[in-house]
């Protein structure tokens, strides 16, 4: 950009685009980055769009029929929707977006996918009937932050007669941020909810509509990883009458990933699994034996210590991963009392135990425990 007056034939901020948008894609979208056909759209589309990794779980759930996908945006959910499906309409109000979409549906030889120019709702409330709607509702200011599905545009509560008129199925993504029970009572018919992670890093959350479903709505945990993806089905009548059992810490320490703590799955989990919970605010727990492919993280306990310089000293090096769980302390000033650098093989978890008392639970990762 700074030579851009010694080249006056180039668009200087179209080459800053593409070269902004292929360095986003690399990690983030690896099929697009390794097309040479593909074009970028501005910082903030590429920002605001699915990853591939979730894109490709969204597959999983719409892999049928005819579809539409009503704030379409930089199209990397309906590029990989119309992989398995008949049909799908991508609707996009931006009409520089919208060609530079329909240039990589091009690029990636999709010839089932109809571009619309133009508002989504007015495009699907002119259709015949299709199988299915996917939708992510935008903040309706950029930059603020969005707890209720009143607070997006477009509004999905009001528009559901709509949807089940032209679908049966709706597939809604909302940020994390969203109360997950709480849009359970303001929409109808959820099914199931998909409370979606990367790498342990929270990032969507998708529910699935089914015209007329009556019954319990399953919530599934799904945190994918390198080489796994870790799952975890609970519905919350069972996480509300489930009573579990206490423990002081034992052989084993587990810390649930983000999408189970998310989708509050607190006693669920150890029930299911069989553990016992260090505190009813401590949300890790622990046990005797064991527990193979837990979702999340699996330690080996190697001592449980006060929380003092003194009598950290005789279990650390000075350097470990510290971690405070139902700690009456931040962390920050925890780590300065205890003169603590961050790194090494150690992990050390401040949390509160049964009895009410703040402990250091100094341990080490399980040896088997998968990327």
């Amino acid at each position: 950009m700074l030579q851009a007056s010694k080249y006056p034939l180039w668009d200087m901020k179209a080459i800053a685009r593409q070269l902004t948008g292929k360095k986003l894609a690399k990690k983030k979208l690896p099929t697009w980055f390794n097309n040479e056909l593909i074009l970028y759209p501005v910082r903030l589309s590429m920002e605001q769009c699915s990853s591939e990794d979730t894109a490709n779980y969204k597959r999983s759930i719409l892999k049928y029929g005819r579809g539409i996908d009503i704030t379409g945006g930089f199209g990397i959910d309906t590029t990989i929707l119309a992989k398995d499906t008949e049909s799908v309409i991508y609707c996009e109000r931006n009409t520089d977006l919208a060609a530079i979409v329909e240039n990589n549906f091009n690029a990636f030889k999709l010839s089932n996918i109809q571009v619309y120019v133009g508002d989504g709702i007015e495009c699907l409330s002119s259709q015949k009937q299709l199988d299915w709607i996917f939708i992510d509702p935008a903040r309706r200011k950029e930059g603020e932050r969005v707890f209720r599905l009143q607070d997006c545009e477009p509004n999905v509560i009001e528009l559901n007669d709509l949807f089940f008129e032209k679908a049966n199925q709706v597939l809604i993504k909302t940020a994390p941020l969203l109360d997950i029970q709480q849009t359970i009572r303001d929409l109808e018919f959820v099914k199931e909810v998909h409370v979606l992670s990367v790498n342990n890093d929270c990032k969507e959350v998708l529910y699935l509509l089914e015209k007329e479903f009556k019954g319990s709505t399953q919530i599934k945990c799904v945190n994918i990883k390198k080489t796994l993806t870790e799952e975890f089905t609970f519905n919350f009548e069972d996480e509300r009458s489930v009573i579990n059992s206490y423990s002081e810490p034992l052989a084993y320490l587990y810390e649930p990933n983000a999408s189970v703590l998310k989708a509050g799955a607190f006693k669920s989990i150890a029930k299911q699994l069989k553990l016992s919970k260090l505190h009813q605010h401590s949300h890790l727990y622990t046990s005797s034996e064991l527990v193979k492919n837990f979702p999340g993280r699996t330690f080996i306990i190697n001592a449980v210590i006060n929380a003092d310089k003194k009598s950290l000293a005789k279990h650390s090096n000075g350097k470990a991963n510290l971690a405070c769980r139902n700690f009456p302390q931040k962390i920050d000033l925890l780590k300065k009392k205890l003169k603590l650098k961050d790194g090494g093989e150690d992990y050390i978890f401040a949390t509160t135990l049964i009895d009410g008392k703040p402990k250091l639970i100094v341990c080490k990762k399980e040896n088997n425990e998968k990327l």
